[in-house]
């Protein structure tokens, strides 16, 4: 088990990070829309998102600092570039495939989802390419 503790660490992490990722640009679309609102001026809600942004830019780092620093398991980086292409693509997939999925309008380009799911692929792609062997 202890030989596989840090893949799993690094699968829980990537999933917790997308979670926060979402959640994130959740709360700043509903934190612009109410500050939009109530106050004429833009600074309402842009020093919070700025604030977020570069704490969740840390964790990002620190999430890939742990993924390339331990030992390369084949499994793991196809199934990170599984999910991190999967949720990128996801809106573009759920709006020409004619399947009745919903929308996840969290991970739209331009959105911390959507730069993390792309990190996230990258991430399993390099550890696929590069990794240790």
């Amino acid at each position: 088990m202890k030989k596989y503790a840090s893949s799993i660490i690094s699968i829980l992490s990537m999933f917790l990070l997308l979670a926060v990722a979402w959640g994130l640009d959740a709360w700043l679309e509903k934190l612009r829309v109410i500050a939009l609102s109530k106050f004429t001026l833009i600074s309402g809600w842009l020093l919070p998102a700025t604030i977020l942004e570069l704490i969740f830019a840390c964790l990002l780092i620190a999430w890939l600092w742990y993924v390339t620093r331990q030992d390369n398991n084949f499994i793991v980086s196809i199934l990170f570039i599984l999910v991190g292409l999967g949720l990128h693509f996801y809106n573009y997939l759920a709006s020409v495939s004619g399947l009745p999925l919903p929308m996840l309008l969290a991970i739209i380009p331009k959105s911390l989802s959507s730069l993390t799911s792309a990190i996230v692929a990258a991430a399993g792609l390099q550890r696929l390419v590069f990794g240790k062997k």
